[in-house]
């Protein structure tokens, strides 16, 4: 045996794949497994670059110069070269050390190449090496199940072992076909699996090796799918596997995410056109592909390469005509590119051979129920030219189009056509205008002669107090909120205090219980969570690295005020656990109940001990606006340091003061309005004495900004100054979240100019779902007595004017208001916007907010002036902005 693994080191280092198979097939079932061992212990030795040795230098003639006439030297110079000589022999002397310079320039950059060309041979060799050594293991492997398992084995469990296609030949020379085809089965079924340490060019050459049938598994052909091939059309050409994986490039969507990523993407698309053009591939077959995965629906990004393949085949009108059920389904598609493309393609077949009535129908019916304005319009202009007896159910889903302007154009289009409807048309027209809403209500219930819908009933907004706080967590529970916040982040201030009051209680428990449920939940990796859970159950916690990017990055005084809690609570737990926390609220806005604190400072002074300064800081920010008298009472008659701090706050409560300053030429910032706050007379945890363009920058740094608000929920305009330049910030990138807004909504405290300003930009954010929690917002603002919206409005308008958001993006969120029912709060938005954005002219969403003041302008009439609304209203002709101008100054002096 000594002498076969001498021989199979000597093969392995020869990386000689051949000879390596005739060693092992020399030896019998017993042999291998003797060997398995062995092999498995052993490492392949690194080559080493073959060192680079000068060639010796050939001699080179000296040049000689003329002897007779006039002649010139001409010498490129660096910076350590002297003057050449004057005389000839100076001259020779010169010009053969630069000769002997140059050679030496030119060996030193062609010896850096041919090192690393030695380098790279040996790497390849070293790589050789290893995948002997690897179809060593697999061939010695006793069953094609267990090299399936040592082929993607993890790392825990052994190095991985590094297949080529080479080895395939030499492999089955030792095993036999038999074994290499439940090999490949094998490596088949598990290529889908998420380990990927095996390379799938293996066991493509070995299922081509032993003849096994193409790739049967949606993992597998993502794989094949996925593979860079330098020619990839010549080489799917000569493929016999073709036909058999082109179904699942349109049909599974793992092979569909490969597909339209990576290289895949690239070559492709390009080389299924080829082959169509070349007629490997049938036309017919990837037209009904594309139409299938866009059928099937998804992200942009994995439909758009479906799309432009099935534009750039440019079906003709036979082979759309085959696929016209698929186009009429594409009309509801979520992506508008890929209705629009069904929308012509449909148009295109009508004008070749008229569409029946059906088809008609639900084409208006699709078309009709899109919000994409574009093509609506789009439609209605087509049905211009269309009978319109047979496609009343698809008008009626334009009259109750969302948007005011589509729903009265479809009212155009009836009233144009209504002397061709029959009674029965009529009639159907006339029974929905009972549900419709409006203008286009009004209008077309004058047309066919019927009552006018009423008025619909707007929903009674109604201010409630905030929830109580959920009862104390248990262990059980808390193990599970813990578990939550280590996994997914702090954003939830609720949850936040939850988890500090349950941890404060399992620590004054029973702290052998509290280690045995919480004690697994410890992430191995440090920061100030892991250090609090260890404390409260007495462990160490995981050790902290020197360098953390948080102590290098300038941190929110907000952020800083959090983390300082944590901290405090850490190390007062390691050292002498609290008997309870002062900061813990009472209800879901954040507010502390006053008694409570008082009872605990109370409790402080009797027992002898003292809250920590950041838990004190942080109950007396959370203290209601409103104190019962006997609590202030009560509490002037303390007498201890934390005592006397909590009675100065309550007699004399401050009220910050914030303006807003624009944020000029400056690096990356500039062009913002950033809310500022005045530091005098707040605790210093508020406190925030940066320059508007230093704090907008540090805002992208922010972390935690969903718990802000809870900080001092009675100062809601405080708060509304920290989180305002990182919503200034996000408008147009990052993901901020919604939790802030919903935290300023609950909190109380007069509004100001930074409350207004982080709204307004809310309400422009670029993402939707932010959009509709500022709307959210707003509704429960608009419950809040004395709030009013006006200083929103002006904002936007202001923002709007200047370019610093889009103004379509409001017009969604205050729709939704609208229809909650916070009419007044909308009103005063648009109302104060549109004093700014008339007299600028015609801009993209203007006539939406136009048309949302005309539908929250109040019903007993208003008579406050908007400059140049009147004059818009007075031109000629009808577009949309004049229309919804007259319909805003009709509705203002009704």
């Amino acid at each position: 045996m000594n002498d076969v693994w001498r021989a199979v080191c000597a093969r392995i280092d020869d990386a000689d794949f051949d000879a390596l198979a005739d060693v092992l097939a020399g030896l019998d079932a017993t042999g291998r497994a003797a060997l398995l061992p062995m092999l498995e212990g052993h490492t392949p030795t690194r080559a080493e670059p073959e060192p680079v040795v000068r060639p010796p230098a050939e001699p080179e003639p000296e040049p000689e110069p003329p002897t007779n006439g006039v002649f010139a030297f001409a010498f490129v110079l660096s910076r350590d070269d002297d003057p050449p000589p004057r005389d000839l022999e100076g001259l020779r002397a010169y010009a053969a050390r630069r000769r002997l310079r140059e050679r030496e320039s030119r060996w030193a950059r062609d010896k850096w190449h041919l090192e690393r060309q030695a380098a790279q041979a040996a790497a390849r060799l070293t790589e050789r090496r290893h995948a002997a050594h690897a179809m060593a293991i697999v061939a010695c492997v006793p069953t094609a199940t267990e090299a399936v398992k040592r082929l993607h084995r993890p790392w825990t469990a052994g190095p991985s072992l590094r297949m080529v296609p080479e080895v395939v030949p030499a492999l089955l020379s030792v095993r036999g076909a038999a074994w290499g085809t439940a090999l490949a089965r094998g490596m088949v079924r598990r290529a889908g699996s998420r380990s990927r340490m095996t390379p799938w060019p293996f066991t493509e050459a070995l299922m081509r090796a032993v003849g096994t049938e193409p790739p049967d598994t949606a993992g597998a052909v993502a794989r094949y799918v996925e593979t860079w091939r330098p020619s990839l059309a010549s080489f799917l050409a000569a493929d016999p596997w073709l036909d058999h994986v082109l179904p699942y490039l349109f049909d599974e969507d793992r092979v569909a995410a490969v597909f339209v990523t990576g290289v895949a993407r690239r070559d492709w698309p390009q080389a299924l056109m080829e082959l169509a053009s070349s007629g490997r591939v049938d036309r017919e077959v990837l037209i009904a592909g594309c139409l299938r995965r866009l059928r099937a629906g998804g992200r942009k990004s994995l439909l758009q390469p479906y799309l432009d393949m099935l534009k750039q085949l440019a079906p003709g009108t036979d082979e759309l005509a085959r696929h016209r059920q698929e186009l009429t389904g594409l009309l509801t598609a979520p992506m508008s590119t890929v209705a629009d493309y069904a929308y012509t393609s449909l148009q295109t077949l009508h004008r070749t051979s008229e569409l029946d009535r059906a088809t008609l129908a639900e084409i208006t019916q699709g078309m009709l129920s899109r919000q994409e304005k574009k093509l609506v319009r789009a439609h209605l202009a087509w049905l211009r030219k269309l009978p319109l007896e047979h496609l009343v159910d698809g008008l009626v889903v334009g009259l109750h189009h969302p948007v005011p302007e589509l729903a009265e154009r479809t009212v155009d289009l009836i009233e144009a056509r209504l002397p061709k409807l029959s009674d029965a048309s009529r009639g159907r027209l006339a029974a929905e205008v009972p549900s419709l809403d409006g203008i286009a209500a009004q209008r077309l219930a004058a047309l066919l002669g019927s009552a006018p819908p009423a008025p619909a009933s707007v929903p009674v907004l109604i201010a409630e107090p905030p929830a109580e706080m959920p009862p104390p967590l248990d262990l059980g529970a808390l193990a599970g909120e813990l578990a939550i916040l280590l996994r997914r982040g702090d954003d939830d201030p609720i949850r936040h205090e939850l988890v500090l009051d349950g941890l404060v209680r399992a620590a004054g428990a029973d702290r052998d219980a509290a280690a045995r449920v919480l004690e697994p939940l410890i992430p191995q990796w440090p920061g100030l969570w892991p250090a609090l859970v260890a404390a409260a159950i007495g462990r160490d916690a995981p050790p902290h690295p020197a360098y953390h990017w948080q102590y290098h990055t300038e941190q929110h005084p907000m952020t800083l005020f959090v983390a300082r809690r944590v901290a405090e609570l850490t190390t007062r737990l390691v050292t002498a656990p609290p008997v309870a926390l002062l900061a813990t609220p009472a209800t879901v806005a954040g507010h502390v109940d006053p008694a409570r604190v008082l009872g605990l400072l109370l409790e402080a002074e009797r027992d002898g001990w003292q809250p920590g300064e950041a838990d004190l800081a942080q109950a007396i920010l959370r203290l209601p606006r409103e104190v019962d008298p006997a609590v202030r009472a009560a509490a002037a008659r303390l007498v201890s340091p934390a005592g006397r701090r909590f009675a100065d706050w309550l007699a004399t409560p401050a009220e910050p003061r914030t303006w807003v300053e624009e944020v000029r030429h400056h690096p990356y910032v500039s062009g913002r309005r950033i809310a500022m706050l005045d530091p005098a007379g707040l605790p210093a945890e508020l406190a925030d004495p940066r320059s508007a363009a230093e704090r907008v920058r540090s805002a992208r740094n922010a972390r935690d900004v969903a718990l802000w608000p809870m900080v001092a929920p009675s100062h809601r305009e405080a708060m509304a100054a920290h989180i305002q330049p990182f919503v200034a910030s996000i408008v147009d990138q990052g993901n901020s979240g919604t939790g802030f807004l919903a935290g300023l909504a609950a909190a109380d405290g007069p509004a100001g100019p930074a409350m207004s300003l982080t709204m307004a930009y809310a309400l422009a954010n670029h993402r939707q779902t932010v959009r509709l929690a500022a709307g959210d917002a707003l509704i429960e603002l608009a419950t809040r007595p004395g709030w009013d919206s006006t200083g929103v409005g002006a904002e936007v308008g202001a923002l709007a004017a200047a370019d610093r958001i889009v103004l379509q993006r409001i017009v969604q969120p205050l729709a939704e208001a609208l229809k909650a029912g916070a009419r007044d709060a909308v009103w005063q938005v648009t109302s104060a916007a549109l004093p700014v954005l008339l007299p600028a002219g015609p801009r993209p969403g203007l006539a939406d907010l136009v048309d949302l003041a005309a539908n929250a302008a109040p019903r007993d009439g208003h008579f406050a002036d908007l400059p140049g609304l009147s004059a818009l209203a007075a031109k000629p002709g009808r577009n949309r902005l004049t229309e919804a101008a007259r319909r805003l100054a009709t509705s203002m002096t009704t």
